[in-house]
């Protein structure tokens, strides 16, 4: 009872501190409260955190001066994203680059033309100052009192950003937001809303990453998108913490008539545990395809689920995964479709590739038709590289880790069909160093 006392106390103060410093509107800080007050007896069963008021802690929040150009970055910030590859990235697609570190956005560059055509990407504090809209799309597909994550990312959030794109607008190149956690025992909790009006494009890649760290850290983001009826919306979320971060991302997506959304998760660097589960909501001839590739290191825990519901006749949904998994691992790959219309197709493919008799791989599909009218599959595949395969790719001159490296690129290449070049190159220098134990 002390410590929840002691935990409401923090909060209240990060409540204030945060109305303090964004200078919110009322509606923000009464939602804050009541998420709060739903904290306190929201339910819990995180299995990795089992107790999460070790994340309830006051931390200095780090403020850095403005930054105009990635050449403006502190040099430890600059060396993170040149792993990453972004500062090359930059330089083809200019469209934008947003960096948050820990709480602080630290680097907000989009080209002002966009903005005059109807595109607005805003940090979420501005945001909720500046657009009324918000308070009809803040929150609105999450109750905070579904748990106690939910609760405290609502009571805390810090960060994210606010994406709208205006009805028929196409923007023809992918915009990047990147989330570094710098400081360790807190808990980071950006919030995302995408909002595509009818018939507009647009495509967002979020990278996260983090130096090592003494203590462990909390990713705790919250993405809703809402995609208008016609309208095409792509995000590709790509990871790379260390083995003391944790996250817990929360992404829901309601998918108008004729809209599509497309979501692929590349998990290089899942930390110490990775546990998620997104829902779509699909309505008439609305698409949703999830893509997620996870590399399971060392002892980490992955959970990824992903349900999607087919509400509208004619709705669609592909669920696919594919894990290479290694040391002493554990993935868990769930994922249901439930299709409640006619003329339904849904299908659900789970793949893995066990590169060590220590890991552990599980996985949970399900299906569940309410109609006559409904297409449901699913198919998976579990199992280890074939001697055969190995053989034939070290006959033609290929050493052992190299064949293996090969073959595990192979693996996850169908996956990354809407992941821009220069990430996939990272991505395979990536696996190639996972493989051969460099990472």
């Amino acid at each position: 009872m002390n410590e929840m006392k002691e935990a409401k106390s923090i909060i209240e103060g990060q409540i204030e501190e945060l109305r303090r410093r964004n200078k919110e509107p009322e509606w923000m800080t009464k939602l804050r409260y009541h998420a709060l007050n739903e904290f306190l007896n929201a339910p819990h069963s995180d299995p990795v955190l089992k107790n999460p008021l070790d994340f309830v802690v006051a931390s200095e929040n780090e403020v850095y001066p403005e930054v105009k150009s990635l050449d403006d970055l502190p040099e430890e910030m600059k060396a993170l994203l040149n792993r990453l590859g972004i500062a090359e990235v930059e330089k083809k697609y200019i469209a934008g680059l947003a960096v948050q570190s820990d709480t602080s956005i630290v680097l907000n560059e989009f080209l002002k033309s966009w903005r005059e055509r109807g595109l607005i990407v805003e940090s979420m504090e501005d945001a909720v100052r500046n657009h009324s809209i918000l308070k009809d799309l803040f929150m609105k597909q999450f109750h905070p009192g579904e748990s106690k994550l939910a609760a405290y990312h609502t009571a805390i959030w810090n960060g994210g950003v606010f994406l709208h794109i205006k009805s028929g607008l196409r923007v023809p190149m992918p915009l990047h937001l990147f989330f570094l956690i710098q400081n360790s025992a807190m808990a980071q909790a950006p919030h995302i809303i995408i909002n595509a009006e009818p018939n507009s494009e647009i495509h967002l890649i979020e990278g996260c990453t983090s130096p090592v760290l003494l203590r462990h850290s909390l990713h705790l983001d919250m993405s809703e998108i809402y995609v208008g009826e016609g309208a095409k919306v792509k995000l590709s979320v790509l990871q790379n913490w260390p083995e003391y971060v944790h996250t817990r991302p929360m992404t829901r997506a309601i998918v108008e008539r004729g809209g599509e959304f497309i979501n692929t998760s590349v998990g290089l660097g899942t930390g110490k545990s990775n546990i998620a589960n997104p829902k779509y909501l699909v309505k008439e001839n609305g698409y949703v395809e999830l893509n997620t590739i996870v590399l399971g290191q060392r002892d980490f825990f992955v959970d990824l689920g992903g349900e999607m519901l087919l509400k509208g006749e004619g709705a669609r949904g592909m669920n696919a995964s594919k894990s290479v998994i290694m040391d002493k691992s554990t993935v868990i790959t769930r994922g249901i479709i439930r299709a409640q219309a006619p003329r339904t197709k849904g299908h659900i493919s789970c793949d893995a590739l066990i590169l060590s008799s220590e890991s552990k791989m599980e996985t949970y599909p399900g299906l569940a038709a309410e109609v006559d009218e409904a297409e449901l599959s699913h198919e998976a595949a579990i199992g280890k590289i074939r001697e055969e395969e190995l053989f034939y790719l070290m006959s033609r001159g290929l050493k052992e880790e190299e064949a293996t490296q090969l073959i595990v690129k192979g693996f996850v290449s169908p996956l990354l069909k809407d992941i821009p070049l220069e990430f996939v190159v990272e991505i395979r220098k990536i696996i190639e160093m996972a493989v051969s134990g460099g990472l």
